[in-house]
């Protein structure tokens, strides 16, 4: 409410898109807040390391076995480690919930749960 007011009463005074000073000053105070707080307390940056290494170890084991990859159509062949198995392997990976991820990494690459990215049940 009170930022999309400021950005309102900026426009109508300025003619151009912005926020009032008070509230730009708000909402940067807030921005600065959350990153510290939140997106670069080492919990947050643990968290992140473990879902890049989650996808980056799926991503090359697709890439390396790509008849494990739904085919586009089943006549495709794909060559283990081509440079379109990679592609293909990057958006199967991409379009997986992260419960789907953590359970492919359990089944597939042997990881154990506590390897996984906290917080994502890897049950159905």
């Amino acid at each position: 409410g009170a930022f999309i007011g400021g950005m309102i009463d900026a426009a109508a005074r300025t003619g151009r898109i912005g926020m009032t000073a008070p509230l730009a000053e708000a909402l940067g105070a807030f921005r600065q807040f959350n990153y510290e707080h939140v997106y670069l307390r080492p919990a947050s940056v643990a968290q992140a390391r473990s879902v890049v290494a989650l996808l980056q170890a799926l991503v090359e084991h697709y890439a390396t076995h790509p008849l494990l990859l739904p085919a586009a159509d089943g006549a495709e062949r794909l060559d283990a480690g081509a440079a379109r198995a990679v592609h293909e392997a990057v958006a199967y990976v991409g379009g997986m919930t992260d419960r789907f991820a953590c359970r492919q990494a359990v089944i597939l690459l042997g990881w154990s749960t506590d390897r996984l990215p906290q917080g994502i049940g890897t049950s159905a």
